[in-house]
């Protein structure tokens, strides 16, 4: 099922005990300060979301409830497996007027089991080719630097990227992230331009996005499946 709108987020949370939202590009949807009747759970440090915080969601959920409380999963996928696991438990015995609203942007690496009881709801994009690129300046700019660099290039260049500090955390997800928007930037400038010439290196950035979602060798993909 499509949504168009973040604000009817809460209103289709409360037909369902369960629910998924999966964004393109996950933005910062957060209840008002004024609001009590939630709980927000993210990755801790940005990397895991971990048992830890998913027996923090099984503590509060045992609190009686007269009237709708909704826990907030930002970057569900992220949980990890001990994480999932509880939290398939805490799913078989749903406690009254709970509200569970998971955000990602990557539904596929949730476990399916999470899937299949969930009520899943996906952001529309209206034209997406002329939707502007969300990714951050930084990400632009190393994305632009891979699509023009010249294979002699690319050792140094994958140093660098490797080397910054948004890398520092998950230097996988911001490689990751880098592709998709190397990725995003030459299929937006094909269709817009109908130059061939932004085709070329789109199998390339494909394979080594493939590949590093595959948990292989970061630098090694960045260089080798560019080249």
């Amino acid at each position: 099922m499509f949504f168009d709108n973040d604000s009817d987020i809460e209103r289709l949370s409360k037909n369902c005990g369960f629910s998924i939202f999966v964004f393109q590009n996950l933005p910062e949807i957060l209840p008002k300060e004024s609001d009590k009747n939630h709980l927000i759970i993210r990755p801790d440090d940005g990397e895991q979301i971990k048992i830890e915080q998913i027996r923090q969601i099984i503590d509060r959920s045992t609190i009686h409830q007269n009237s709708d409380f909704f826990i907030y999963i930002y970057h569900a996928e992220k949980m990890n497996e001990k994480a999932e696991n509880a939290f398939l438990k805490l799913l078989e015995e749903p406690a009254e007027n709970y509200h569970f609203v998971l955000f990602t942007d990557s539904a596929s690496s949730l476990l399916p089991t999470i899937i299949s009881r969930a009520k899943l709801y996906i952001k529309r994009i209206k034209d997406p080719l002329n939707q502007p690129i969300q990714a951050s300046e930084t990400l632009k700019k190393y994305a632009k630097r891979i699509i023009s660099a010249k294979n002699a290039e690319l050792p140094a260049l994958v140093n660098e990227i490797l080397s910054a500090k948004e890398a520092k955390k998950n230097p996988r997800n911001f490689a990751l992230e880098i592709c998709q928007t190397a990725i995003e930037i030459l299929y937006k400038s094909y269709f817009s331009t109908e130059n061939p010439v932004f085709l070329k290196k789109l199998p390339k950035l494909l394979t080594a996005y493939d590949n590093l979602k595959q948990n292989g060798h970061v630098k090694l993909h960045l260089v080798a499946d560019l080249c």
